[in-house]
């Protein structure tokens, strides 16, 4: 059995088996802490040769009582067999997350799926009268935007989903009170050049009364630099604090992606990072990714000019592969960080 933390390293179940939980969350309920993530066994990408051609199998569920053993539970949601289902094995599915709605007494889970036509991105909505199964209802764009990387969170009452607007800006929009759709109140944050300056992947937290989001530069499974911003005043301005990472020395949040921030229920000041090391096969000598997504976006020339043939060779994106970097933050300063830990406690986190 696992005593700690180990960020990085592989991480199996009780079964003996490879967590499959990626660009996932955590949430407390009846007594355990459950974990769900996209399932990306079998997720081969290049590695075989042939690219694979599936990008999911369905959204996979763990419960623990330590946050380090996990039992597998099954699946929140399976892969759908019908092709034009949104949760077909062959269709983009990202980062699900999951409310609970008082009101309702429903679980409102939301996942960012693209439609059969493969042109743009919205949002996937199921429902469950608890953890264990959830029913798919409908896929949405939230008009007038996108759908994009995103999290959802509550404020008092009033819940919220923050997203990216595809290579263009960052979009904060209140929920309908079934959590099932959006409302016309909407603000636009962070409107940018182009990838990789555009924010994605925002993984939200609050503490003391201060509201904040980490953010991913927009480079695909590559890993960036993380930016922080104080959204305190949801609507307003979202204030830049910088990277958060410290000692990060190639600049990339420890080579993973933030895709969520749990705050322990009963540990005072226990927040966790959730991060994916997405690839696991990147090499030494590999380019400035940053500047290769410049340069396929940018409309003066800049950026670093590479031919698919090879973009593609550095890496498989063989993602079944896959690990975790979870870090607790650090809220000993002026503003949250993240130090790299080998392996920590969730009793010392600071050790």
């Amino acid at each position: 059995m696992y005593s700690t933390i180990r960020p990085g390293k592989f991480w199996y179940d009780t079964n003996g088996k490879r967590i499959q939980a990626h660009g996932g969350s955590i949430i407390f309920a009846e007594g355990k802490f459950w974990w769900y993530g996209e399932n990306k066994e079998g997720v081969t990408g290049r590695a075989f040769g042939t690219p694979c051609k599936d990008w999911h199998h369905g959204v996979k569920l763990y419960s623990s009582t330590d946050l380090y053993n996990w039992v597998d539970e099954g699946f929140a949601l399976p892969e759908s067999d019908d092709k034009d289902n949104p949760f077909y094995s062959e269709r983009i599915m990202d980062r699900p997350h999951i409310i609970y709605n008082e009101l309702t007494k429903k679980y409102v889970m939301w996942a960012k799926t693209v439609g059969s036509d493969f042109t743009k991105c919205k949002f996937s909505v199921c429902v469950g009268d608890d953890l264990h199964s959830f029913k798919f209802i409908k896929e949405f764009e939230p008009k007038p935007f996108h759908a994009g990387d995103f999290d959802l969170f509550k404020v008092g009452s009033k819940a919220y989903v923050v997203y990216e607007n595809p290579h263009t800006e960052m979009v904060l929009h209140e929920l309908t009170d079934d959590y099932t759709g959006v409302t016309d109140v909407y603000s636009s944050h962070l409107k940018l050049e182009c990838p990789p300056f555009v924010r994605e992947a925002p993984a939200y937290f609050e503490r003391n009364g201060r509201r904040y989001v980490f953010t991913s530069g927009t480079t695909g499974y590559f890993p960036n630099r993380t930016i922080l911003y104080d959204i305190t005043d949801l609507h307003g301005e979202w204030v830049d604090l910088g990277d958060p990472c410290v000692d990060d020395v190639n600049h990339n949040t420890f080579h993973s992606q933030i895709s969520s921030v749990f705050k322990h229920p009963f540990i005072a000041d226990l927040y966790i990072a959730l991060g994916d090391r997405w690839l696991t096969d990147l090499s030494v000598d590999m380019p400035d990714m940053d500047q290769v997504f410049l340069g396929m976006f940018s409309k003066d020339g800049r950026g670093l000019k590479m031919d698919h043939f090879d973009y593609i060779n550095i890496s498989d994106e063989n993602t079944q592969e896959a690990n975790y970097v979870w870090l607790p933050v650090d809220f000993s300063g002026k503003t949250p960080l993240l130090k790299w830990k080998s392996a920590w406690t969730i009793e010392s986190p600071k050790k």
